[in-house]
């Protein structure tokens, strides 16, 4: 009887702690921006980006603020951090 009733609570500790259990792999991916691949983040970026790029080849100033009716404020820092990223780097 008390052989049954420690293996009863041992399977029953067993499978409580089975939906315990810790992710030690790598995060899901990311891209050189930090930002997860496909993510609203990310598509905002890389619209800041699109449109700093061409900003900076054009050689004119950094204002992304031109491009307001493009993002949705939410969104606002990253497009902001897109735009000014390729902005530098296309001046």
């Amino acid at each position: 009887m008390n052989n049954r009733i420690v293996l009863l609570a041992a399977i029953l500790a067993t499978a409580s702690l089975a939906g315990c259990v810790e992710d030690t792999g790598s995060a899901s991916p990311t891209t050189s921006s930090g930002l997860t691949p496909g993510s609203n983040e990310q598509a905002y970026y890389d619209d800041g980006c699109v449109a700093g790029t061409q900003d900076g080849k054009a050689s004119m100033s950094s204002v992304y603020q031109r491009y307001s009716d493009q993002y949705d404020t939410r969104f606002e820092p990253y497009f902001r951090q897109g735009y000014e990223a390729c902005w530098a780097a296309n001046r």
